[in-house]
């Protein structure tokens, strides 16, 4: 006999059988059969543990596993707390190329967005299938900051070791706490903590019909939150493992999609960014750490990209740059790997450009935020031999340095946003 906790329906319908519930889990899937009974006992642990007095449900957005994972849900939710399988398009994250940010993915968050609306939940959970970390304290960590302290947007920490994720330090969590105000890093997948009235701005927002900001779903989810003022905060959940069985994007594609999605969300939200001026820290549950450096960075082949990038894109980046910067960006270019320094002030300007010439359609925007790349990567080089004799502290004040020098140089971006739009 089928346990009548366990439905199969569209997210449409699930108003008709739940008035409300408080905490909604929304676990994403495809084919994970490897990992899924681990990530859901941890998940209705974590719910029974402490959410005890609160109603909960688990809805399982699955996107065509034919490895009968959403089965494996049922079996293990049934009798233990009420689920949900929603059956999405099949094969629905086949061609695409990275785990976080897929279009396919974005899809998925809306309908666990509205499902969320339907029952008026006040919490709403985004946890991946492929993980292998996630324990029962996760659940306590993205959710209690919402559930009891009035949390909006619960963006997870992760353990990583110095020079894991220098897109993020480097670039993306410089430029959005820039733009936004909020010392925030930038997210990473995994998980998430939702209020039921983010879920609902969430629902209501433009983006779903954008294909540039679906390109980057977890950037887009941080801007609307950052822009339009809710309470955002983190949570430190130790190491994150995951099974990844989609082909690796290359640094280009990846860089592309992610500063892309910043970039066409300025335009979205000019007046919130234009009138922050300056950052403050945000809610941090749980201690961060650190891990220890695993293995040489190849400096020399990040120069050597960046100047494979001279003689190849010179013609865009005389589009793109001012003639100033360009000149700059040239005297690099003979710098012996070893010695090789990329000025804080000239990787801030260098950014902004581009953020200018985005705005003004100078090029196809693809290929103008793919020739970022040479330039990311001899910033890149150049934190790197600044800070790999320091301790891991030394490379969080290298980050900070950067972060602060966003800021104080804001005012070049948005004079010259100002001047185009005249």
């Amino acid at each position: 006999m089928t346990d009548p906790s366990v439905m199969t329906e569209p997210a449409e319908h699930l108003s008709t059988q739940d008035a409300t519930v408080d905490v909604v889990v929304g676990l994403l899937t495809l084919n994970n059969a490897g990992t899924i009974e681990q990530v859901v006992k941890s998940i209705i642990e974590g719910l029974q543990r402490f959410f005890g007095g609160a109603s909960v449900m688990i809805v399982n957005y699955d996107s065509g596993s034919q490895d009968g994972t959403p089965e494996i849900i049922e079996r293990l939710a049934a009798g233990q707390v009420a689920v949900r399988i929603v059956p999405g398009a099949v094969g629905h994250y086949a061609n695409l190329g990275a785990d976080s940010g897929l279009s396919g993915r974005a899809d998925d968050v809306r309908r666990l967005c509205e499902t969320a609306q339907s029952l008026q939940a006040k919490v709403c959970l985004i946890i991946e299938g492929n993980l292998r970390s996630l324990s029962p304290e996760w659940i306590e960590l993205l959710g209690r900051p919402v559930y009891h302290d009035g949390m909006d947007f619960v963006v997870p920490l992760f353990r990583r070791h110095r020079y894991e994720g220098t897109l993020v330090n480097n670039l993306l969590y410089p430029l959005m706490r820039a733009l936004y105000g909020k010392r925030l890093r930038y997210p990473s997948g995994g998980g998430y903590g939702l209020s039921g009235r983010l879920a609902r701005e969430l629902i209501k927002n433009p983006f779903w019909s954008q294909n540039e900001a679906r390109s980057s779903f977890d950037g887009w989810m941080t801007t609307v939150a950052l822009a339009e003022g809710y309470q955002v905060c983190h949570a430190v959940l130790g190491v994150k493992e995951q099974d990844s069985r989609l082909r690796t994007a290359d640094l280009a594609h990846v860089l592309a999609a992610a500063v892309g999605a910043i970039f066409h969300s300025m335009e979205n939200y000019e007046p919130a960014w234009e009138r922050t001026h300056e950052s403050t820290d945000v809610p941090i549950y749980g201690a961060v750490e650190y891990a220890p450096l695993t293995g040489p960075v190849n400096i020399a082949r990040m120069v050597s990209g960046m100047r494979q990038g001279v003689r190849d894109l010179l013609p865009l980046w005389e589009v793109i740059l001012s003639p100033e910067t360009l000149g700059q960006i040239l005297t690099l270019g003979i710098q012996e790997s070893d010695e090789f320094h990329f000025p804080e002030n000239l990787w801030v300007q260098v950014v902004y450009e581009f953020a200018l010439a985005y705005h003004d359609h100078v090029l196809h925007r693809e290929h103008l935020l793919k020739s970022l790349t040479p330039l990311y990567l001899g910033q890149t080089a150049s934190f790197v031999l600044d800070t790999q004799r320091g301790c891991t502290e030394q490379v969080e004040a290298s980050v900070e340095s950067l972060c602060r020098r966003f800021e104080a140089m804001k005012p070049y971006l948005t004079d010259r946003w100002r001047w185009r739009d005249e």
